[in-house]
């Protein structure tokens, strides 16, 4: 699609063509069209029905980088709801547009220090989409706080807690710092056959982009 089409998906009265929309800014990084994703998405939001339409603009406003969106990211991540895919959303791109590399895991740490668990799956996305690769001293903090996801308080059935994620982007650090996780998060998986299955593959340095 051109910019134009884009554009015309945008202000389509059927919620499939901005969906669409919004994921081919994000797929093809149009930066310039971030400020008519913007809008669109502030005209969105005013009916929560629309959650689906609302999380791929999220998404797409994170992976080009639109900063003017922070307030409203901001107030989402903040308001902290559990179980929510917005908020999920939300999560990942509060991480990209605050970050200041890909080498920051700064606001990484901030999320998983306050965050129930929809904050912390998708502080945990950024880190596995990304490929971010923070400093050791990060990263120690960051599977210090992960060590037990999986008895977290608000982990019900069906619910991963995003140690999938993290497993996913340990394949790019450290073997060192990671692997004693790895082996933790692979002793308590239980039926979680994709979990094992990523952690067995970060532990061999193996990217595991399938399971994203």
């Amino acid at each position: 699609m051109t910019n134009e089409e884009i554009v015309e998906k945008l202000n389509s009265t059927k919620s499939s063509d901005r969906r669409r929309a919004a994921k081919e800014i994000g797929k093809k990084i149009i930066v310039e069209l971030g400020d008519d994703l913007y809008k669109k998405y502030l005209e969105e939001i005013k009916d929560k029905k629309r959650w689906e339409t609302q999380c791929e603009m999220i998404k797409s406003l994170g992976i080009i980088n639109y900063k003017n969106a922070m307030g409203n990211i901001e107030k989402i991540v903040t308001d902290n709801i559990s179980h929510d895919a917005v908020t999920i959303c939300a999560a990942t791109t509060y991480v990209q547009l605050k970050r200041q590399s890909l080498n920051d895991g700064l606001p990484v740490l901030e999320l998983l220090e306050f965050g129930r668990i929809s904050v912390i799956i998708g502080s945990l996305m950024a880190l596995a989409y990304d490929k971010m690769v923070p400093d050791d001293n990060t990263i120690e903090k960051i599977i210090k706080l992960c060590w037990d996801l999986h008895i977290h308080n608000d982990i019900s059935v069906g619910i991963s807690g995003g140690r999938k994620y993290l497993a996913i982007a340990c394949a790019n650090w450290d073997k060192k710092l990671t692997e004693r996780i790895l082996n933790h998060y692979i002793q308590t998986a239980g039926k979680d056959n994709n979990l094992i299955d990523v952690c067995n593959n970060s532990l061999k340095g193996k990217y595991s982009k399938s399971y994203l």
